[in-house]
């Protein structure tokens, strides 16, 4: 199933992650050799801007755009093209579990970027919320799952809150994806 923006959502959230299928290529890799493509539909950058995140942000919003390191520095003109200002790069250092990243190039790829913007008057600190880490760690458990603890970090930010391009649906969170919304 590949989704279609007559799919979007309609809703406004105040908390909006979007980790979207980013034009990459399959590395092949000894443990998995005859995986030659994605398992999924990929988008290449302009579709991924014109998705219509401004459409679905409250005035004041969080959005959490998840970047590869092939596209992180073209990210934040999407984020801008959507209405945010960026605020911080998040980074997700993987932990052992399915693998700890994919040895390339003489570099383990062991980390993963968010791009944090935020649009409106946002408060400068959620009171009785712990302080949101820029760099956490949590367990790589699946290609492009991320982990739960990015999730419970930023949940207290919003009310409203979807997951864009999500693996799974998670309690207090609206999800769309094809992984969520297929057969």
């Amino acid at each position: 199933m590949v989704l279609m923006i007559r799919d979007f959502p309609r809703k406004k959230y105040d908390l909006i992650v979007v980790d979207p299928p980013w034009q990459i290529k399959k590395v092949t890799h000894p443990a998995r050799p005859n995986q030659i493509c994605m398992d999924y539909p990929l988008m290449p950058f302009e579709e991924i801007k014109k998705l219509p995140i401004e459409r679905i942000a409250e005035s004041k919003s969080w959005c959490f755009l998840w970047a590869t390191q092939k596209w992180l520095f073209k990210a934040r003109d999407i984020l801008d093209s959507w209405g945010f200002k960026y605020l911080l790069l998040m980074t997700w250092k993987k932990l052992a579990g399915r693998s700890e990243g994919m040895p390339l190039y003489g570099f383990r790829w062991n980390s993963e970027f968010i791009l944090v913007g935020y649009k409106g008057k946002i408060p400068l600190w959620v009171k009785g919320a712990p302080l949101i880490k820029a760099c956490f760690e949590g367990i790589n458990i699946r290609h492009s799952q991320k982990p739960k603890e990015f999730y419970d970090a930023i949940q207290n930010l919003g009310q409203k809150r979807i997951d864009l391009f999500a693996r799974k649906k998670r309690p207090g969170w609206d999800a769309w994806g094809n992984e969520v919304m297929g057969p």
